[in-house]
């Protein structure tokens, strides 16, 4: 919704969203956002950071100022860096294999590939469009390498939350998408380098 919102020109709508999510979800303390919000009982449904949520915050933002380049007041300064502080954070919890827990507070959750993607994408938009500093090209591409490192023989991102409920270790085809975004980020990115 709020990369669509952009599109159409509603970048007021876009913003609110976000910090609708933010009020909800998001953690100052941490930098982190919660998985999901019950609405029935107040508070978060599932507490803890999940990556992919995460990630999802991040790429989204992303896209949105890709898409909407025009927005009122300081507000894409403002959500650039609200983004590149969920980017930071999320990466203190990046694992040796370049991957993260599938919640990021939790080591021995399952080694996650999704969240690699969508930070990935990310970075790079970020760079590519001029709102994230050069220095992060070389973090988004190896995490997206990182990610690639779980493509299957049939060309399938394994090892995300995989759909439908987005619980457990599997494919899905959220991740399949983000990993063409994330590749695309990648050339843009690379190509505003060369040209600059």
């Amino acid at each position: 919704m709020l990369p669509r919102r952009a599109h159409t020109g509603r970048t007021l709508a876009a913003a609110a969203q976000v910090a609708g999510h933010r009020r909800r979800l998001y953690d100052a303390r941490t930098g982190l956002y919660a998985a999901r919000w019950d609405e029935d009982r107040g508070e978060p449904d599932r507490p803890g950071p999940w990556g992919t949520g995460n990630g999802w915050v991040v790429a989204g933002i992303a896209r949105a100022l890709r898409l909407a380049p025009d927005w009122p007041g300081d507000l894409r300064a403002e959500l650039a860096g609200h983004a590149e502080e969920v980017l930071t954070a999320c990466l203190a919890y990046r694992g040796a294999d370049g991957l993260f827990p599938d919640v990021l507070d939790e080591p021995d959750a399952f080694r996650e590939a999704n969240t690699a993607q969508l930070l990935g994408y990310a970075a790079l938009t970020g760079v590519a469009d001029g709102w994230l500093a050069r220095s992060w090209f070389e973090a988004g591409a190896d995490l997206l390498a990182a990610a690639a490192r779980r493509i299957d023989a049939y060309g399938r991102v394994t090892g995300v939350s995989g759909a439908p409920d987005f619980e457990r270790p599997a494919t899905s085809p959220e991740a399949q998408a983000c990993h063409l975004l994330g590749h695309a980020a990648l050339r843009r990115a690379g190509a505003s380098l060369s040209a600059g």
